[in-house]
């Protein structure tokens, strides 16, 4: 499905990855973990094309990823940074930017999972704690029904509970191949294989 095939990539003259190999089979979850400026973000944003190794390739679906099939490649993916500065005030509004009110029932079913009810959906995102708007941005992303899923650290707004919560909704996406990058213990567990960079 994913397939990094000897990637080199140097940030400032430091080198972050030399001859690096890994892949991602169909329906898994893969999870990268590590401390901080091991390149787990730059991994996920390599798949997406956000950044251009100095050497190698990655293969999505048997495919190289190049500049003249990105966007194709992209329609298979479901993208959810760490940082998300949205220009909407509400989940609302995000299902309308993205242009998926179709997928509201699907959207709704992943909030309550998520242990959050509908009616959060029009509150303002000032008004909500970070670990309620990072579970309302998951629920919608989520509801967008791709085969590829990029989690860049999924948990990092959530508690203990709300953190379960997550891993079992995810577990419960039959199919769909999950890359992530996470510092935590329980999510690192809970995926199907792990790389320590």
């Amino acid at each position: 499905m994913i397939q990094f095939k000897d990637i080199d990539l140097k940030f400032d003259n430091k080198q972050i990855f030399s001859c690096f190999n890994a892949e991602v089979e169909q329906g898994k979850s893969i999870c990268f973990s590590g401390v901080s400026g091991r390149g787990k973000s730059t991994l996920l944003k390599i798949i997406m094309g956000y950044i251009t190794p100095e050497g190698g390739s990655v293969y999505i679906n048997g495919e190289e990823l190049k500049a003249d099939n990105i966007s194709k490649i992209r329609d298979s993916i479901v993208w959810i940074p760490q940082n998300i500065n949205l220009p909407v005030n509400n989940g609302s509004e995000l299902i309308k930017l993205m242009s998926i009110d179709q997928n509201r029932k699907a959207i709704i079913d992943n909030l309550i999972k998520l242990g959050l009810s509908e009616d959060i959906l029009d509150k303002s995102f000032d008004k909500i704690s970070g670990g309620q708007k990072q579970r309302i941005i998951i629920a919608i992303c989520l509801g967008i029904d791709k085969p590829i899923i990029i989690m860049d650290e999924p948990t990092s707004s959530l508690d203990d509970n709300s953190i379960i919560l997550l891993i079992d909704m995810v577990k419960g996406l039959r199919g769909k191949t999950i890359v992530s990058a996470s510092h935590n213990a329980e999510w690192i567990n809970s995926s199907d294989k792990v790389i320590k960079l």
